[in-house]
């Protein structure tokens, strides 16, 4: 929904006021600045506004301070338009203006319809534009944020393995994936249902990025299965870290007082790899890894 709140840049309370109460009767909410105390001490942020009016002849804020309080992000700030006066008329200031970024001018004495369709046009298609870039915005997050673990996506992950594994190779350095699966999760779901699920794999992600170290990349992969990215660590210092998690996760009490039961894969970057080869090996790492009674720790 629009945003109909206009801050009002001018000269004097009287001209706030005509534009106030022209504004108001198209439903549009008006936040007065009319001396340089005010315009320094403005709290509201660009993002409650759909408009930014300024009189032309104010001297107590330039067009590049009015502008950068517009601004919402390097691509997007909120319209603005100059009042210019056909008796003062300042061609010059109106250059500058809008070199400096505004979207339109009206000269006074103004036509009150002339001056609500501009309000109209300018607004109705800031909003269209913010709530595209809010669009985009969930979508870019989708793409790299896993949404029910909050852990990096697995389109992400990918990304970052194959730029791993070409580092590793140029500076002659070690790392190691770690895969991970809370074995039993089936079960759960099975006993109190999918919502009850995911929930559990939601508090286990988050203590796993607790666990883990800054350095450490996490995704979850599909289901309950996860996988850690170790840079700069050799798979015996992997296995060694592992073995850490496994104890501390192991004995967390989310599942309806139960302890999740953990198994790990673990294998080493090559060189030669892609993605998929390491993942592969991990998975084949994570199989063998069940079949152990005791420990559930693989390496391959």
């Amino acid at each position: 929904m629009m945003n109909k709140r206009i801050l009002i840049i001018e000269l004097n309370q009287k001209n706030f006021n005509v534009l106030e109460e022209l504004f108001a009767k198209e439903g549009y909410k008006s936040h007065a600045v009319i001396d340089a105390e005010s315009f320094n001490n403005l709290t509201l942020k660009s993002e409650d506004l759909s408009l930014i009016i300024v009189n032309a002849h104010v001297e107590y804020a330039t067009v590049q301070e009015i502008v950068k309080r517009a601004q919402i992000n390097t691509t997007l700030h909120v319209p603005v338009i100059y009042i210019d006066s056909a008796k003062e008329h300042d061609s010059k200031r109106l250059i500058e203006g809008f070199k400096a970024g505004i979207n339109d001018y009206i000269k006074k004495p103004f036509n009150s319809q002339e001056i609500i369709a501009r309000v109209k046009y300018h607004s109705e298609e800031f909003s269209r534009l913010y709530e595209y870039k809010i669009r985009v915005d969930k979508l870019g997050n989708l793409a790299t944020i896993d949404q029910l673990s909050k852990t990096t996506s697995k389109m992400q992950m990918q990304a970052v393995l194959k730029h791993q594994i070409n580092y590793c190779k140029r500076y002659t350095t070690k790392a190691t994936v770690m895969y991970l699966r809370l074995l039993s999760i089936d079960k759960f779901i099975g006993t109190f249902g999918l919502p009850s699920g995911e929930k559990v794999i939601s508090k286990f992600a988050k203590e796993l990025k607790a666990s883990i170290r800054d350095a450490d990349m996490i995704s979850r992969w599909g289901g309950a299965d996860f996988v850690i990215l170790l840079p700069n660590t050799a798979v015996k210092s992997a296995e060694a870290i592992s073995k850490k998690l496994k104890a501390k996760l192991s004995n967390m009490t989310i599942m309806n007082g139960a302890n999740p039961e953990l198994a790990f894969g673990v294998s080493e970057l090559q060189n030669d790899d892609d993605p998929q080869e390491v993942i592969a090996r991990a998975q084949y790492a994570l199989s063998e890894a069940k079949k152990q009674t005791y420990g559930k720790i693989a390496i391959a």
